[in-house]
């Protein structure tokens, strides 16, 4: 096999003494591929006047010409190992000599350097070993290659006293579906139901091992399968003294908690990527990441035992015991259920595209900074410049943030929002913005309306924002619109990573230039139409709401994309005839409120931020949009959420509200809303662990108890005249009073208000009272 097309799935190191070497697992048309690389050193670089403390660990000492950021000369040093890396990273460092890019991981910087982003070329000997393609040191090149991945869904039913009951496994690939239910038990199998049956949890697990292997999936999904499903087998697996094999190479997965970023599971030749998080890092909102949840609003379909938790575990428990068929049914389901919300979603897609973009591995994505370096690293590199250690970057001055124009509370009549495409890239393109342009902005200085300065010729991140820009514009136009929201969402990063001191690359001149820019061209759009006579009602960061004129509603489609025209064309101009360069900074017309509700903050008297909502026109069809309000809080009930959005849309059709909210707190009363008024919050720690101030939620969850083996993470509760009672538990005596003062009088008093009126003068008015 001389030359071979494929994808890089995983990556890992290790030293093989006395060499250090990297591995990369990846899957083609044929079969599934690993390249061993022994011939990539590990480096980093001191400063050439560095004087070398130690004899051993034995390394390599090269000139190549390059610099700090700073402009000192530095000198790479290779080494053998990894191990002989680190061990001269601690030596120098208790020497106080400082390292620059000790902190990278050789797979990252074998990819960067050779600029691979997981879509390769092989070339070379490989050899067919126990169904894998293994070459040792082929050439390897960047490629288009678009995989074909086997994806397995996986879901494990327990018992309260942590037994194992089943486990059930879907794989569909190339439009074949494979199904295996196994669940401990007696009975005879059942084959034409994909049900089988095993007397202990010992057999069970071996036989789960041995289908893994035989199917051969490239990646395994399922809901929490990290956290849950992955840790409990491999304790399971710890306690019968099985090698958990699940790796290509049959080796354990290595899993883990990182912070802020939820479990991890790194598997040697497959992924694994849970439900819940892939939704959460790829920006889907739900009202909460249950797999029930967002089955329903994917779906219209959802899972065969609901999500009471008491009534779910005893639910189990009886099926288990009395009929295990049913059981498997359900285990089945939840695997069908998240394999079918990836395919509705298209996830896995939107996932490759992003790592394709990126450069980065699948279930890495999320990881800008890294994204950051392996686009830039190698370039600066290549513009003689070596970057710092993380570690050693020190945070400096905050930059302001984006402009927030205070808003002019009150309803208004059609109101345009024009928004700022890509606001801080095209800040970024236009005016050459990164940390290789600012070292060397003495050369050229092109100085931004903040006045820092960056070079007019030298610089590295425009030119692959003006591509970017390009590619997501052919993807849009060809509605490849997963190619388009991952090409958004690597764009929108680079401002987050050089403002961050997590960045190697961070200064604190790069978000200043980039938030203050932004700020300068708000401002001056803003003075721009209120010299033409608009209202402004409110800008923030990227957005500038305005009001037409009486006599432009009518044609307001029309009017709307003249403004974004003359706003283009002025700023294009003002930034050409101050700056001396072109504008790649564009407005459009986002969407037009028929109606717009701008509240006020609780003081009273100011506008508040980021809170709105409107009745959007969008092909002649009238919509509600709410933003930041009660509507769309998850901590919020029902009952606020639907009284919310229908008061709404009888103040923007001009519908009387007085009458209307006093017969609905009277069905409140009258018990037509019970369904309605629970509250559903997490719980960050056990609700033991809080000694002070306990709150509602936490009251309501020391009634129900948990075991540590399975931590009670969310709650979903009443209000009584006893106090927060759990849903699951007696709740007949229902503070209905609670519910009007705390959830119905805020929200109708922030519309009352500007009527001149109060929700307490409406309902005692009308001789109505609370109690």
């Amino acid at each position: 096999m001389g030359r071979l097309k494929g994808y890089i799935l995983t990556s890992e190191r290790k030293d093989f003494e006395p060499k250090h070497l990297i591995n990369f697992y990846g899957v083609s048309d044929d079969f599934p591929f690993k390249i061993e690389i022994d011939d990539f050193s590990p480096v980093f670089f001191i400063e050439k006047s560095a004087i070398i403390p130690f004899n051993k660990p034995s390394y390599q000492r090269k000139n190549l010409k390059l610099k700090t950021l700073q402009e000192k000369e530095v000198d790479a040093l290779y080494f053998n190992t990894q191990n002989d890396l680190n061990l001269a990273k601690e030596q120098f460092s208790q020497n106080g000599i400082r390292t620059y890019e000790s902190d990278l991981r050789s797979p990252e910087r074998y990819l960067m350097e050779h600029f691979l982003n997981g879509e390769i070329e092989i070339e070379g000997e490989g050899k067919l070993d126990g169904g894998v393609i293994v070459y040792k040191n082929p050439k390897i090149k960047p490629s288009e290659y678009r995989p074909n991945f086997k994806i397995l869904s996986l879901d494990i039913e327990t018992g309260m006293d942590g037994s194992l009951f089943s486990m059930a496994l879907v794989q569909r690939h190339k439009g074949e579906e494979k199904k295996k239910i196994f669940m401990i038990g007696s009975q005879a199998d059942l084959p034409e139901k994909s049900l089988y049956f095993f007397p202990s949890e010992k057999e069970l697990l071996e036989s789960f091992l041995q289908i893994v292997q035989k199917w051969d999936p490239d990646i395994l999904i399922g809901w929490h399968v990290i956290g849950f499903d992955l840790q409990f087998l491999e304790k399971k697996f710890e306690k019968y003294r099985i090698s958990f094999g699940l790796g290509r190479d049959k080796s354990k997965p290595f899993i883990f908690e990182k912070k802020n970023a939820g479990w991890v599971a790194q598997v040697s030749g497959r992924l694994v990527i849970d439900g819940p998080s892939v939704l959460k890092n790829n920006f889907f909102k739900f009202e909460n990441y249950k797999l029930e949840t967002v089955a329903q609003k994917v779906l219209g379909t959802g899972k065969d035992i609901k999500e009471k938790k008491q009534n779910k575990v005893e639910e189990i428990e009886r099926r288990f015991r009395e009929d295990k068929e049913s059981l498997a049914e359900y285990n089945l389901l939840d695997s069908l259920l998240v394999l079918n919300i990836f395919e509705k979603l298209s996830l896995m897609d939107l996932i490759f595209q992003r790592a394709r973009i990126s450069g980065l591995q699948m279930d890495k994505i999320g990881i800008s900074t890294l994204s950051f370096d392996h686009y830039f690293l190698p370039r600066i590199h290549r513009e003689g410049y070596v970057a710092p250690n993380i570690i050693d970057i020190q945070r400096e001055s905050d930059s302001d943030g984006g402009y927030v124009l205070e808003p002019k509370s009150g309803i208004y009549d059609f109101v345009v929002v024009l928004d700022f495409k890509s606001l801080y890239p095209t800040i970024i393109s236009t005016f050459n913005i990164d940390p290789y342009s600012r070292i060397k902005s003495h050369e050229d200085s092109l100085i931004t309306p903040t006045g820092i300065s960056f070079s007019h010729k030298k610089h590295i991140l425009p030119q692959l924002i003006d591509e970017l820009l390009e590619k997501r514009r052919e993807a849009a136009f060809r509605g490849n619109n997963n190619l388009a929201q991952a090409i958004k969402i690597l764009m929108n990063s680079f401002y987050g990573v050089m403002g961050s001191t997590g960045s190697r690359f961070y200064h604190s001149d790069l978000p200043k230039a980039i938030t203050g820019t932004g700020q300068w061209i708000i401002k001056e759009s803003i003075k721009f139409l209120e010299s033409r006579g608009y209202v402004v009602l409110y800008g923030d960061t990227d957005s500038i709401f305005v009001q037409l004129k009486e006599n432009e509603r009518k044609h307001h489609m029309e009017v709307s994309l003249e403004m974004v025209k003359e706003i283009n064309n002025f700023l294009s101009t003002k930034i050409y005839r101050e700056f001396k360069v072109n504008s790649k900074i564009q407005i459009k017309l986002e969407k037009t409120y028929k109606k717009l509700f701008l509240p006020f903050s609780r003081d009273g008297v100011t506008g508040a931020k980021k809170r709105y909502a409107g009745l959007t026109l969008k092909d002649g069809k009238e919509e509600l949009n709410v933003v930041g309000l009660e509507y769309v809080r998850s901590d919020w009930t029902d009952l606020a959420k639907n009284f919310q959005s229908e008061l709404f849309l009888k103040v923007f059709r001009d519908e009387d509200i007085d009458e209307w909210i006093k017969k609905f707190i009277e069905r409140v009363k009258n018990r037509e809303f019970d369904d309605d008024l629970v509250y559903r919050k997490k719980l960050s720690k056990n609700p033991e662990e809080y000694t002070k101030n306990i709150p509602p939620h936490v009251k309501a969850a020391m009634l129900l108890g948990h075991s540590p083996d399975n931590p009670l993470r969310e709650i979903s509760y009443v209000i009584t005249k006893r106090g927060p009672i759990p849903i699951d538990k007696e709740h007949f005596d229902l503070d209905y009073n609670h519910y009007i003062e705390k959830q119905i009088k805020p929200l109708a008093d922030s519309v009352l208000f500007l009527k001149g009126k109060s929700f307490e003068d409406l309902v005692m008015g009308n001789q109505l009272s609370l109690f």
